[in-house]
């Protein structure tokens, strides 16, 4: 009898959930329409130097605030960063997704359940970075690697929960980087969601972004948007966070949902959404301690075509590449440039335009370039043509072969000054032209246009030219990135292409095509009528219905 008192008590308290799902509902994006609106959240952790499970509580707390934040009511989808809520000291473990598991139940101190049951009460599908531990039980048979019963064994994982509390995705990363203690799976997953909207997202983590299982996999399955928590530790010239999202999300011409971890000691900042070639929609990168959602209106992307990005007329609704804070404070990486073939572009040289090969080995870029200076104003930097092709390291966590023809920045004539974080930029020089091209490998080969200008963010996609054209019987293609205008802002121009040996991947990039501008809104709640309302309150009875008879009949 006291079970079934305490279901009885259950449902009375989720009736109360429903006037909150019906308050906090303010606009949901249709499967026909052309945008959704996605909650990108930057978080700043606490630090290790307290009791693990007051840690992992403050952050789930800082979570619901989030989501139950005015921005969060403006969105679809929410997606948190990585390693922002447990930690390996504290894992969890995750059911299957094939088993349609709702979690939520109510005023349980289990953490997954408290998760459902925050998608349950916001109304929006949750995606979630956690530790996960598992049983050597739980290995598929054709894992033979060893794996001890006694101990405790982990996974990076990523969750997703729908609007309905159920756990919809379940995505173990593969890529780890810096991550003692965490095993990885026997082959790298396949994972998928859809959702309501009209969108199927794939689901991969940070350091996944480098490597051809599993993000380009699911590009080759026609996966058009991604969801991506990621604790980046940002390198320039090419890989600083925001730079090399754009990057990725343009060579594939998808949408990246990215959620950065915010933590400047360790080089990690940087958020934002990327619509394919029409560039960053949103992108957010700061030295700042932040915890923040960002509400985005994301186009949704239809074939080779996509809507160009409008500004939302809700003023909550966030755009553009807002300059950060305390920049300085980020401890960046620095590339291996001593390996790299390079020439000093002297300001003062007399012609300041001029036609330049160069080569690294066998491999040899094109470059033409013109520029003026302004002398009456202080020398804060050079400039350098850069090329490479060859296996790098990351920081022997894993190789990778890169291939790159680019212009670098150094804060003066020393090569060891270059790749370095511009912070001082006088605009003594501009660029009044630039065209960069090379012959690439074909297969396999993802090759992107690669910018950072002297906030940290990429250049907008309309002021470059970005193509290439592929020769199959050669297994070569042809990649030419042009400056389309001026600019005196620059950090990094360059092509930057990952070369995965044996992995089946041809992408060549056709010149832009003239793409209409689409200005039409959803249907928003109060716009709906009392009709709406009442299915969403109607569907939320039923759910709370059937979890009742989980809790009921166990």
């Amino acid at each position: 009898m006291i079970e079934k008192f305490l279901a009885v008590v259950f449902l009375l308290k989720c009736l109360n959930y429903l006037d909150a799902i019906d308050d906090g509902y303010r606009e949901q994006s249709h499967p026909e329409g052309d945008y959704y609106v996605v909650g990108v959240v930057e978080f700043r952790p606490e630090l290790l130097n307290m009791d693990i499970a007051t840690r992992t509580g403050i952050h789930l707390q800082a979570y619901k605030e989030l989501m139950r934040s005015e921005e969060a009511k403006l969105t679809d989808i929410v997606v948190f960063p990585e390693l922002t809520l447990n930690t390996l000291m504290d894992p969890i473990p995750v059911p299957d997704p094939q088993d349609a598991i709702i979690p939520c139940v109510q005023d349980s101190p289990d953490l997954l359940a408290q998760l459902s049951c925050l998608a349950i009460e916001t109304g929006k599908y949750i995606v979630i970075n956690l530790s996960e531990s598992f049983d050597c039980d739980s290995l598929p048979p054709e894992d033979l690697r060893p794996c001890d019963p006694a101990a405790y064994h982990r996974y990076n994982t990523n969750v997703v929960f729908d609007r309905n509390g159920t756990l919809v995705a379940r995505y173990r990363k593969f890529n780890i980087f810096r991550e003692p203690g965490t095993s990885v799976t026997f082959r790298p997953e396949i994972v998928t969601f859809d959702t309501d909207f009209g969108v199927t997202f794939g689901v991969f983590t940070c350091f996944d972004l480098l490597f051809a299982e599993p993000a380009l996999e699911l590009v080759k399955h026609g996966v058009k948007d991604f969801v991506f928590p990621a604790m980046w530790v940002s390198e320039p010239p090419f890989l600083t966070a925001v730079q090399i999202f754009e990057s990725w999300a343009y060579g594939n011409h998808v949408n990246l949902i990215a959620a950065g971890t915010n933590y400047d000691p360790a080089g990690s900042t940087g958020t934002g959404v990327f619509n394919g070639r029409n560039g960053a929609v949103f992108g957010f990168i700061t030295g700042e301690p932040t915890r923040k959602l960002f509400p985005v209106r994301v186009p949704k992307i239809h074939g080779s075509l996509a809507p160009n990005t409008v500004l939302s007329d809700n003023s909550e609704i966030v755009s553009g590449r807002p300059e950060g804070n305390f920049l300085e404070n980020i401890v960046m990486g620095q590339d291996f440039l001593d390996r790299f073939s390079t020439v000093v572009i002297k300001p003062e040289q007399v012609h300041q335009d001029f036609n330049r090969t160069l080569c690294n080995g066998d491999f040899c870029c094109d470059f033409r370039v013109s520029f003026s200076t302004d002398f009456h104003r202080n020398i804060s930097h050079r400039y350098r043509l850069a090329v490479f092709d060859g296996v790098r390291t990351f920081q022997g966590y894993a190789d990778a072969h890169v291939t790159i023809c680019g212009i670098i920045t150094c804060r003066n004539e020393s090569l060891a000054s270059c790749g370095l974080p511009m912070y001082e930029n006088s605009h003594f020089f501009e660029f009044d032209q630039i065209s960069i091209s090379g012959d690439f490998i074909a297969n396999g080969t993802l090759a992107m246009p690669s910018s950072l200008d002297d906030k940290f963010h990429s250049l907008d996609a309309d002021r470059y030219l970005f193509h290439s054209t592929v020769d199959y019987p050669s297994d070569r293609q042809h990649v030419q990135l042009t400056l389309a205008g001026t600019t005196d802002d620059l950090q990094t121009f360059a092509i930057y292409a990952f070369n995965h040996e044996g992995f089946e991947f041809f992408n060549p990039k056709l010149p832009p095509q003239e793409i209409t501008t689409t200005t039409e809104r959803g249907t928003t709640a109060e716009d709906d009528g009392d009709g709406a309302s009442a299915m969403r309150r109607a569907s939320g009875l039923k759910l709370i219905i059937t979890i009742y008879n989980q809790v009921y009949n166990t």
